[in-house]
């Protein structure tokens, strides 16, 4: 909480809405404009991390009601 406080005081409330952990840092999503052709890159990737996730899940009440039936 102290850390929080010196920093509010120093830099104000926007200081929470910025990363200040260096230039690398990965915490922060950036706000560079992409290109069209890195959205769709960024577009696709995300589609296909949806699609497992769903698979895994489908798998996963398959299993639970599995194990419900053997109960």
């Amino acid at each position: 909480m102290n850390r929080w406080r010196t920093t509010f005081r120093l830099y104000g409330e926007d200081a929470f809405f910025e990363e200040r952990r260096g230039k690398s840092s990965t915490g922060r999503p950036s706000e560079k404009e992409l290109s069209a052709k890195k959205k769709l890159k960024k577009a696709e990737a995300r589609i296909k991390y949806l699609e497992a996730e769903n698979e895994l899940l489908k798998k996963l009440e398959e299993l639970e009601r599995q194990a419900r039936k053997r109960s």
